[in-house]
């Protein structure tokens, strides 16, 4: 941690656990073990503190975790690295990421996993966690990492030897997490037979249309049933797969982009969009914002997956599936959340404290006495988000040209200040910073 020094942000709007709008108060910080020391309405007199007197009245999340990320290292660091993206993320005050495996090589074995912790030990300015990848042989060596936030289970093709059509049989006893990709690769197939042989953005999303997904969602509930496993579903794209999980306990995620854009955002930004699962149909993003508003959508994550824009742009083969989104997710659902759309509370657990608790990331997710000061600092104000606001190292975004009504303009991991307006002069991880395997 850093030296003695105590911060105060006095007369902010904290959004506390269970409060519906936010409390105004003093948070006192002790940087020196990174914790929440006090909140109170009179901490003024602590004459060791320094003042943030330029964050008062401004709203304080509790740090937010967004629990599907790919920042690309090992085997594609050109797109994205840890220091870029822990800056595209603070920059959205998300202050913890949880890592996918389909790295290059991908992380399943305790060798490829201890060497993808110790390039993130030294890079990322945020905490962290990371996910291993199945394979049909190695379930026992991952169960021995103690320390992983959850095993990957890849229902459809990507990075690495990790494909698992038929899951019925994987051993899912024990405590660790099992988190599904679920598309149904053979769907998936058959439909390529149909409509692969023509490089087309429209046909991506018919190739791996809403059946794929539903159909995978039934086997990983009925796998459930089967064996009371712990199971988390990684971005729901469609409704459907969101009542098929409503009597079970599996959670969830959605990400942004399947929320607030579909095919018809295609006509401008064509494979710049694609992704698995796909863009939905306009009436699908529609429904599964109905699902947000009525608050049966539990986490929302970005799927943070840069590629090189040349890549994307590259239409002589399929151009790889991935949106570079972590600087703009957290915004769209602050849009929200300002617009009446949406309470604090709620908007608070599905950007926090419901992850928080699913993946065991302990003294996070809230704003409490002795939690971790991991905070979100928002001021409301108008902006668009454009090339100057992206600090992916990809240098694109797929959200590049929307609005916002409000903005993250500083967060603070484990009670280290990032402000936003100097994310910019950040080349290494600062030596006083400390950051966490979650």
């Amino acid at each position: 941690m850093s030296n003695n020094t105590k911060y105060i942000l006095p007369g902010v709007k904290a959004v506390l656990p269970e409060k519906k709008e936010p409390e105004a108060c003093d948070i006192l910080i002790n940087t020196k073990d990174g914790l929440i020391e006090k909140i109170d309405k009179h901490l003024r007199k602590e004459e060791d503190a320094v003042f943030l007197e330029e964050f008062e009245g401004m709203v304080v999340f509790p740090g937010f975790i967004d629990p599907h990320v790919h920042f690309r290292v090992p085997g594609k660091s050109e797109a994205e690295d840890w220091l870029n993206g822990s800056k595209a993320a603070l920059s959205a005050g998300i202050t913890t990421v949880l890592d996918m495996p389909n790295n290059n090589p991908p992380v399943t074995n305790l060798k490829s996993y201890e060497s993808k912790k110790d390039i993130v030990n030294q890079n990322s300015l945020i905490n962290f966690g990371l996910f291993g990848g199945l394979t049909k042989d190695n379930i026992d060596e991952l169960k021995k990492i103690k320390t992983l936030k959850g095993i990957k289970v890849y229902m459809a093709s990507t990075t690495g030897d990790m494909l698992l059509e038929n899951i019925m049989n994987i051993d899912t006893a024990g405590d660790m997490l099992f988190a599904f990709h679920a598309e149904d690769e053979k769907i998936i197939q058959e439909n390529t037979k149909k409509w692969g042989h023509e490089i087309n953005i429209y046909n991506h999303t018919k190739i791996r249309g809403e059946k794929a997904a539903v159909s995978a969602v039934k086997q990983v509930v009925e796998l459930q049933k089967k064996t009371s496993g712990k199971f988390h579903l990684c971005h729901a794209s469609s409704p459907q797969e969101i009542d098929l999980l409503s009597d079970t306990k599996i959670s969830h995620e959605v990400c942004a982009h399947h929320l607030f854009l579909d095919t018809s955002d295609y006509e401008n930004k064509e494979f710049l969009l694609k992704c698995n699962p796909p863009i939905r149909e306009k009436e699908t993003a529609g429904n599964l914002r109905k699902a947000l508003y009525e608050e049966r959508i539990e986490m929302i994550a970005t799927d943070h997956a840069p590629h090189l824009i040349e890549e994307k742009q590259e239409t002589s083969k399929w151009p790889p599936s991935g949106i570079p989104s972590i600087e703009a997710g957290t915004h769209l659902i602050l849009n929200e959340l300002f617009s009446g759309k949406l309470n604090f509370n709620y908007v608070s657990k599905i950007l926090s404290s419901n992850a928080a608790k699913r993946f065991n990331i302990k003294k996070r997710g809230e704003i409490k006495e002795g939690n971790f000061a991991d905070l979100a600092v928002i001021h409301e104000e108008m902006w668009t988000l454009s090339k100057g606001d992206i600090y992916s190292k990809c240098g694109w975004n797929g959200f590049e040209g929307f609005t916002f009504n409000s903005k993250v303009i500083a967060s603070f991991v484990n009670g280290f200040l990032y402000k936003r307006n100097q994310l910019d002069e950040i080349i290494y991880r600062p030596k006083e910073a400390c950051i966490f395997e979650v």
